[in-house]
């Protein structure tokens, strides 16, 4: 069943892209569009080297994504990613990446404020879920806070409702009936989620300043523990300087084993412009995983560098991370560097 999906959203993906392609005024990180339909995607290519293990060249990312605006009724949108697939590694042994339906969903648009979405998102959980396209977000290494503690993807329906004035700036509430669909490989991810509910709501300020509220519920599918977490994200800006941090707290029970009861996590980061182009950056981390005793305490130094004549982001960061067993760690010592732009 999952096989014959693929081959429907691929099938799909062609048909919105077929047109699109014989565009002749495309520029690099605008994408390409043909009256009601537009393509784009972006890459992200990243160097490894964790203290201790074989230093890496990773195609991180290759996503690309198709939609089209066609009435109130019929809004698709699908983003199709070819991600961790290794192309160079330190006494060899490669590995391919994993073919993913990142998002696959339609949007009814039942006014200038209410818009319903069906199919598959990313979960408006925090900040950082919504918005982590790689040339998007100032560091590499996602923090633990922003994508290991709840459904990072969800397959049902999704209310989104928009406001100008007023006291909210937008609410969205969501259901994922059963399993989600095109489940990660296990390469990808360590859960997966059945019978979610949530929502989040959040007021702006600015482009750059907001808070926001999300709660999640439901469960986990290898070890029939359901949760209920509450989330908090903020960022404000002071001038050059722009501060941003995401919260967690998730209640878990059932009767699977773990070590706690209770999952959390806090991180804060960082980001001076020291000038246009150059960014100086410091992030900060606490995260305490249901699963194991110790917790993930990490440090992070980065710089990154957009410039002024090329749509392109280069990074390059340096992590210590203590505490949290190397085998289920996505955060470790070491050093990456990456390249990433839009198409």
């Amino acid at each position: 069943m999952q096989n014959k999906l693929l081959s429907f959203v691929l099938l799909q993906f062609a048909v919105l892209t077929a047109s699109i392609a014989q565009a002749d005024d495309y520029q690099l990180g605008q994408g390409w569009r043909a009256g009601n339909y537009y393509f784009s995607g972006y890459v992200n290519a990243e160097v490894v080297d964790r203290f201790g293990s074989p230093m890496r060249l990773d195609l991180d990312d290759l996503s690309a994504f198709a939609g089209g605006k066609i009435n109130q009724w019929i809004n698709p949108f699908l983003e199709v990613e070819l991600s961790g697939h290794t192309l160079v590694r330190q006494g060899g042994g490669a590995r391919n990446g994993d073919l993913i339906v990142e998002r696959f969903y339609n949007d009814v648009l039942f006014s200038e404020r209410d818009t319903l979405r069906i199919g598959k998102i990313l979960t408006p959980l925090g900040d950082w879920n919504v918005v982590h396209a790689a040339p998007l977000v100032p560091i590499i290494t996602r923090p633990y806070t922003a994508v290991r503690g709840f459904a990072g993807y969800m397959s049902g329906i999704n209310w989104i409702h928009e406001e100008e004035q007023g006291l909210i700036s937008d609410v969205q509430l969501y259901l994922q009936p059963g399993d989600e669909l095109f489940k990660r490989p296990v390469t990808q991810t360590i859960r997966n989620f059945h019978n979610v509910i949530g929502g989040q709501v959040n007021k702006s300020w600015s482009m750059k300043d907001r808070l926001g509220l999300s709660f999640q519920h439901g469960t986990l599918i290898e070890s029939g523990e359901s949760y209920i977490l509450l989330g908090i994200n903020a960022a404000q800006s002071f001038g050059k300087l722009k501060l941003e941090g995401e919260a967690i707290s998730a209640k878990f029970s059932g009767m699977s084993p773990r070590a706690h009861d209770t999952e959390e996590g806090i991180f804060v980061l960082a980001d001076y412009a020291v000038t246009s182009q150059w960014h100086g950056i410091a992030e900060v981390e606490y995260y305490q995983d249901h699963t194991v005793a110790p917790s993930s305490r990490s440090t992070l130094l980065a710089v990154n560098y957009k410039p002024s004549d090329v749509p392109v982001v280069w990074k390059l960061e340096y992590i210590h991370q203590a505490g949290m067993p190397s085998p289920i760690a996505n955060v470790r010592t070491g050093v990456k560097g990456s390249l990433s732009f839009f198409f």
